[in-house]
């Protein structure tokens, strides 16, 4: 202990009729009277650490999570510092009170009541039905087994059964599936022989169902001869009472929850009725909020999708499949407010096929086409960067926004756009400047401010271009 102060209060608190573990922050130790030692398994001795804790775990009563006993003192308790949690031990389960309170000298304690010496499910019925519930609210696709099997495994144990389980039909009605199932310890699981079983099989059982949703059997034995299939079935799998309630969407039935007795017989109890059901009216609406929110999503993808492909549309040259006038407009506006803010350079390509006029009027407007979408294709895949664009600017003219480019960077990208085209070998033999297709080049760069219109910068980059149309073609030009 950090202190006699300290050691003399641990003297009278370990003196308490109570389970009481004190935790020195200062020393980072544990103190455990005789009482909680018992309770825990733990040797007797002065003092414990962490480790000596570690294989002790405390189920919280109402939220079912584990947790290691040492988190207690660490942030466990804020505004309620009383809780009660199961101890499992090898022949019973122990319910818990523990009350934590912080004393001086950086010490903690917890004092232990055992409010129950074994404790069955059944007695909080209540608190499982509300934790089931808000489990299934909000269910998601990722983690809709785990709900759905602690659902079964709490309403197998109330009901005092031996298996419990989910079955759902296939989407034609004809067969159902064992989906999920919770067996208790010693049980035989038949989940993966109980696939695609005909309804055809099991008549008696689906004429009931259809007819009251119900099916309750509290002896297997006493069926009666029209379900001798029903009969043969359940004693193949040791069951001796069988409780079923029928699960629906819209008032259709799309499956049932059930429980099985393979150990002893049970008569079903109103109450276990009571309970099946409201726990299958739980996961059917469960399930129907998970349908709602798929086919919400699915909605909401294909409106993405018809929002992405109108605005493809919008933005798209219907001959070329590259960006259309309006989407260059919309580009360049918006980089060279974006420029101006960083204050970085900007530079626009117009560019425009040598007697394009020539080639359409010789070699007919087919070709013309096709050459069209090569050298747009041929433009798109050099703007390699994010934010570069190629757009077909009107009739045989392209042009290329390049952000944060300047001019010798522009210059040499221009060069480039020269040696792709001339890869293209475009036979053009109505050409005074080439045998094959080129194109005249001009650009201007510059760094724009916040007075800077998108119409003069595509006046000054088109003048450039008409410089290198009027020096002999096939040029490149700067404004």
């Amino acid at each position: 202990m950090s202190n006699n102060l300290s050691e003399e209060a641990w003297q009278n608190l370990e003196l308490l009729p109570f389970c009481v573990l004190l935790y020195d922050a200062n020393e980072d130790i544990f103190k455990v009277n005789s009482q909680a030692q018992d309770l825990f398994d733990l040797k007797d001795q002065s003092h414990f650490y962490k480790t000596d804790l570690s294989h002790i775990t405390l189920t919280n009563h109402h939220s079912k999570k584990n947790l290691l006993i040492e988190e207690l003192f660490f942030d466990y308790f804020t505004a309620n510092n009383q809780c009660q949690f199961i101890l499992s031990k090898q022949s019973s389960k122990l319910l818990l009170n523990v009350k934590f309170a912080n004393l001086p000298n950086s010490n903690s304690i917890i004092i232990i009541d055992i409010l129950n010496n074994n404790v069955d499910e059944q007695y909080d019925f209540d608190n499982i039905i509300s934790n089931i519930s808000t489990d299934l609210i909000d269910i998601q696709n990722d983690d809709v087994d785990k709900h759905i099997n602690y659902a079964l495994k709490a309403v197998g144990t109330v009901c005092n059964a031996d298996r419990s389980y989910l079955f759902k039909f296939s989407e034609d009605g004809k067969t159902i599936n064992n989906t999920h199932e919770w067996v208790n310890d010693g049980i035989k699981a038949f989940k993966d022989d109980l696939q695609n079983l005909l309804k055809s099989d099991l008549p008696y059982f689906f004429s009931s169902m259809a007819r009251t949703h119900l099916f309750r059997v509290n002896d297997v034995t006493l069926l009666p001869i029209q379900a001798m299939s029903e009969k043969t079935i359940f004693q193949r799998q040791e069951i001796k009472s069988v409780l079923c309630i029928g699960l629906r969407y819209d008032k259709e039935l799309v499956g049932f929850i059930g429980c099985d007795c393979v150990v002893q017989k049970r008569d079903w109890t109103d109450l276990d009725l009571i309970r099946l059901r409201l726990v299958g009216e739980m996961l059917a609406n469960a399930f129907k909020n998970l349908n709602y929110k798929q086919e919400l999503q699915q909605t909401q993808q294909q409106l993405i999708n018809a929002n992405q492909k109108l605005n493809k549309q919008v933005n798209t040259d219907g001959l070329t499949n590259i960006a259309n006038r309006r989407c260059f407009d919309q580009t360049l506006k918006c980089e060279i407010k974006r420029c101006a803010r960083n204050k970085e350079p900007i530079s626009l390509i117009m560019c425009d096929i040598d007697f394009f006029k020539r080639y359409n009027d010789n070699y007919g407007h087919q070709l013309g086409d096709e050459v069209l979408k090569r050298v747009a294709k041929a433009l798109h895949n050099i703007c390699k960067r994010e934010g570069d664009l190629a757009a077909r600017f009107g009739g045989e003219e392209f042009a290329i926004v390049l952000p944060a480019v300047d001019t010798e960077h522009c210059q040499r990208f221009a060069v480039l756009i020269q040696e792709k085209i001339a890869e293209l070998a475009i036979e053009h033999n109505f050409s005074t400047v080439s045998k094959y297709l080129t194109l005249s080049i001009g650009f201007y760069s510059f760094i724009p401010n916040h007075k800077t219109k998108p119409k003069e910068v595509i006046t000054n980059a088109d003048i450039a271009l008409y410089n290198a149309k009027e020096t002999g073609r096939n040029k490149i030009a700067s404004f």
